[in-house]
């Protein structure tokens, strides 16, 4: 199995890393599960399909195992996981506003009357796109400032929503436990939750840093700045 990036310097491999983490977090859940008597026994169904599938040199698991750990991956990339956890919880939302659209107004000298400050947060998507992204896409040929700066937030980034995609699994997870009476297994996973959680935290407060020492440095060309000056007026 070839392993992703733990550093990330564009979207496409973000979403790999996230799927692959997703994969083995969904294994190591399935794994507590197949200790239910009744999941197991449905599950085994699924393995006399084929042996059990290597993934790292003499380590195999079983089939029903690896398909639904597969399909799970699989589906997750291809909603767009984080997204979905994002637009729910206002994540990106209100972090695009709070660390990267007031600042760059303040720190452009921008006044922005009360009506202005409401039509930015009600096209804040449209904004960040056009006086952020523009100058700190992630896409090769893209790259404005410099790109160790893209580099650092995405890989920070992609640690974030690894976390939050590792509790919408292990959530279920632990009700279904639940459900079965494991509470044993209940209580760990839902310590693993609040472990996450804090970690989360931690790579938030390093998102912030880093969105701060992007916008600085678009707002270090002047040239950059006046566009930026000039969109934020036309609201």
């Amino acid at each position: 199995m070839v392993m992703p990036k733990l550093t990330v310097s564009n979207y496409p491999e973000m979403l790999r890393k996230l799927s692959t983490a997703t994969f083995f977090v969904t294994i190591g859940c399935l794994v507590i599960l197949r200790t239910v008597e009744p999941i197991d026994g449905a599950l085994k169904h699924l393995d006399v399909f084929t042996p059990a599938i290597p993934i790292f040199g003499s380590v195999k698991i079983p089939f029903g195992t690896f398909l639904i750990a597969f399909v799970v991956a699989a589906v997750s990339e291809s909603i767009r996981l984080h997204n979905k956890i994002s637009d729910v919880f206002r994540i990106r939302s209100e972090f695009d506003l709070r660390w990267i659209l007031i600042p760059m107004a303040l720190l452009s000298a921008v006044v922005l009357t009360s009506a202005q400050f409401e039509k930015l947060r009600i096209e804040k998507r449209r904004l960040v796109n056009e006086v952020f992204y523009a100058y700190a896409s992630s896409t090769a040929g893209r790259q404005v400032i410099d790109p160790h700066l893209i580099t650092q937030a995405l890989t920070t980034w992609s640690w974030y929503w690894l976390c939050a995609e590792a509790i919408a699994i292990i959530i279920p997870t632990a009700a279904i436990l639940a459900f079965w009476s494991q509470f044993q297994w209940v209580s760990g996973l839902l310590t693993t939750v609040l472990v996450l959680m804090l970690v989360m935290r931690v790579f938030r407060a390093d998102c912030s840093m880093y969105a701060e020492a992007q916008v600085r440095e678009i707002l270090s060309d002047n040239g950059r700045r006046q566009r930026v000056v000039a969109i934020f007026n036309a609201l």
